[in-house]
């Protein structure tokens, strides 16, 4: 029975989370082109197994051109949560997304374009029974090189972080991938659970919540700026817990390799969840972050309004609500919202 409850739940989801998400990311490269990568439904312009694939939109000096990434065209299932990276040395754009072959399993890919050719797309996380959506990337552009006296500077070097949630049939949680990037390639992976650099509880229990509290608030992982140029933040949801938690992560070069020291480097605060959230807030979730202390913003986007709430001095906000308008766009509202919490 257990296998089937957990079958059944592998089943449902999908549905629930193509529903919710706003399927496109947009880049604008140093040169000025323009970048939007978007997963459109199956046409019947490619096979007919596909549900969804990726097309990629490229504006440059007064032209446009579009391109389907390969692989979306070739492999069964659904393609979405694009993102992307861009190396300017190289002038390499880089797509990650999320392919479902079917309702119980997805992987993380990730393909390259460079001069109007695509490379093929590497397969970066293929476990089974695994659901992986609510992908984000995010960049640095230095690392930590260890040193021959022990110390440590810090060398230019482009690394991109992907953060992820991840389900499977026994547990969710949230998950890291690191890569460095040399003439336009991917030369190194690694994967961690973001657990992995969380601070331990200071309690043995999760915290107490309501008893229509949504956890959908906490299935949102995000990057904040570190205020470094070698390190980048992550913010995401303990599930058991029931927290919020902070964490810096900083890769080094040691040895001709990068890695990751766990336990090296201390991580963030951990803040217990908006015990009482029970708002049925759809459509993705994202966070603004304050520069300069541990405030946090959640914020929803709907037809109507931009949703949000504020955690401010050790406590959470009741939940808001911007209306929008014909005056005022979602844009602008989140603009006005980031601006609050610079102040």
């Amino acid at each position: 029975m257990k296998r089937l409850v957990v079958a059944l739940l592998f089943v449902l989801i999908p549905t629930a989370l193509f529903a919710q998400v706003v399927d496109r990311d947009v880049l604008v490269a140093p040169n000025g082109t323009l970048y939007t990568i978007e997963s459109v439904p199956n046409d019947g312009s490619v096979q007919g197994d596909i549900q969804q694939f990726l097309r990629l939109t490229v504006q440059s000096a007064g032209s446009t051109s579009q391109t389907l990434v390969p692989e979306s065209t070739s492999m069964s299932g659904v393609h979405w949560r694009p993102a992307l990276a861009y190396d300017s040395d190289s002038s390499t754009l880089f797509v990650f997304w999320l392919h479902m072959p079917n309702a119980m399993s997805s992987e993380l890919l990730l393909a390259a374009y460079t001069n109007g050719q695509w490379q093929k797309a590497l397969s970066i996380d293929n476990q089974p029974y695994r659901l992986r959506f609510n992908l984000q990337v995010g960049i640095t552009r230095k690392i930590s090189q260890l040193q021959a006296d022990g110390t440590s500077m810090d060398v230019p070097m482009l690394m991109i972080h992907a953060i992820w949630w991840e389900e499977t049939g026994y547990g969710e949680l949230a998950r890291y991938a690191v890569f460095d990037v040399v003439d336009g390639q991917i030369s190194a992976l690694e994967l961690h659970n973001l657990d992995d650099f969380a601070p331990s509880p200071t309690h043995l229990l999760p915290n107490e919540v309501s008893a229509d509290f949504n956890p959908e608030i906490l299935r949102h992982p995000a990057f904040a700026d570190s205020g470094t140029p070698d390190s980048i933040d992550v913010i995401y949801g303990d599930m058991y817990m029931k927290d919020v938690v902070r964490v810096r992560v900083k890769p080094i070069e040691a040895n001709g390799r990068i890695h990751i020291p766990i336990g090296a480097h201390p991580g963030g605060p951990r803040m217990m969840a908006p015990v009482a959230f029970s708002d049925a807030w759809t459509g993705s979730i994202s966070t603004i972050a304050a520069p300069h202390d541990d405030g946090l913003l959640f914020y929803n986007t709907t037809a109507g309004a931009v949703n949000y709430i504020v955690y401010s001095n050790g406590s959470w906000s009741a939940v808001k609500s911007v209306p929008l308008s014909q005056k005022l766009s979602a844009d602008a509202a989140v603009a006005a919202l980031s601006r609050m919490m610079s102040q």
